[in-house]
């Protein structure tokens, strides 16, 4: 199975970027230490570090069998996404689930996106919209913003909702 990223291409050429920045900065700071310290910070801004999906809170959140009635395909298992701050999980088709955890000021409805609308009973400023071919819905719980992201055959805003609604009922475990 092939990874995808939901990154734009500009920002997959940022993250592997700033990814060498950091492994070179480290580098020159340290020897054998900061080289190891700079392949893990590169491996977890890139997703790479096999083990990061087993450490992540996001990606412990729910098995791939669990997300599938979501997208309404088989899906694979968890990988850290979003530069360290979610777990996406992807199917061999089109079909794929994210979910992001991330500090609340980085909270960000778009509001101009096709069927964006306010879910006030999620959270706080809780919203649904569709962008890029998937479902997103997000909502303030506390410090932190969580937004999911379904695509595949089973994604629609209800689902959207509904998988928010029990990640934020999970996360509060």
């Amino acid at each position: 199975m092939r990874a995808r990223s939901l990154l734009p291409y500009g920002m997959k050429t940022t993250t592997a970027a700033v990814a060498c920045f950091v492994t070179s900065l480290l580098t020159a700071c340290g020897g054998a230490a900061a080289q190891s310290n700079a392949k893990a910070v590169a491996d977890a801004l890139t997703g790479e570090e096999k083990l990061a999906a087993e450490k992540s809170p996001e990606c412990r959140l729910f098995t791939p069998v669990e997300l599938a009635k979501y997208a309404g395909e088989s899906l694979g298992p968890g990988r850290v996404a979003a530069m360290g701050t979610g777990c996406q999980w992807l199917a061999r088709g089109d079909a794929s689930v994210l979910i992001q955890v991330a500090p609340a000021r980085y909270h960000e409805p778009h509001k101009g996106a096709p069927g964006f609308r306010p879910i006030p009973d999620v959270g706080t400023r809780g919203f649904v919209e569709q962008s890029m071919g998937a479902w997103n819905a997000g909502a303030i719980t506390g410090e932190k913003t969580v937004v999911v992201s379904v695509s595949g055959k089973g994604a629609s805003d209800a689902t959207a909702i509904a998988l928010l609604k029990e990640t934020i009922a999970r996360r509060a475990k």
